[in-house]
């Protein structure tokens, strides 16, 4: 999986639903900075976390993870 591609998609996502990256984290219990880390490509999120935020950006995870 490339990180970036998933980052950009993760803020894609998030900017349609009007939500800034501490609403975000907010939403799935964790840090802003771990969402700018998803969205920058520093970091990927566990299963879990992706799953909570395909939730919350009401995408399918199949959204982040499809590689096209």
């Amino acid at each position: 999986m490339d990180a970036k591609r998933l980052g950009k998609k993760i803020k894609l996502a998030r900017v349609e639903r009007d939500l800034n990256q501490i609403k975000l984290a907010e939403k799935i219990g964790t840090k802003q900075k771990s969402i700018s880390h998803y969205e920058t490509g520093v970091s990927l999120p566990s299963l879990p976390t992706l799953s909570k935020i395909a939730k919350i950006l009401k995408k399918p995870a199949s959204y982040f993870l499809d590689e096209e």
